[in-house]
């Protein structure tokens, strides 16, 4: 899946796509205001990478299609890291079962080494670690 697919998925969706200048470690962000037209900004710099805009372009919608959008957390307080880390975790599930979704990754397992996965894909190490994971804990679900 190219990020072109990603980009028709955002357009469908009436999601607007901007490139800004982040600070790091800030590379993306999904901004919803109701009554508004949802915002997605990636980093400008990741534009030529492909396999990290694929990423961080799917995580953002996995945002989208995760989050209340009744609401946006705009600031938080310490209190409210928790549910922060659930919506991450969320828009993270969604994204690397969009781009990986886990026939696909039974049919590669079958043609190919491991390591070969991400460039498979098209996305980074992270990624890959993450649905990995995932994955794993879904066999060891099945088999208990």
């Amino acid at each position: 899946m190219l990020p072109d697919n990603l980009l028709e998925l955002a357009k469908k969706n009436n999601i607007t796509l901007k490139f800004w200048d982040f600070k790091p470690p800030i590379e993306a962000v999904y901004f919803y205001y109701p009554g508004k037209t949802p915002v997605i900004g990636i980093d400008y710099k990741i534009k030529n990478n492909k396999k990290r805009f694929r990423c961080l372009l799917a995580e953002e919608l996995g945002h989208f299609f995760t989050t209340n959008q009744g609401s946006i957390i705009s600031h938080y307080h310490l209190s409210d890291r928790i549910g922060v880390c659930r919506e991450e975790y969320k828009a993270m599930k969604w994204a690397v079962d969009y781009l990986i979704p886990d026939q696909e990754l039974e049919m590669a397992f079958n043609i190919m080494p491991p390591w070969e996965l991400e460039d498979f894909f098209q996305v980074d190490c992270d990624f890959m670690a993450f649905k990995l994971k995932l994955y794993q804990d879904k066999l060891l679900a099945y088999i208990s």
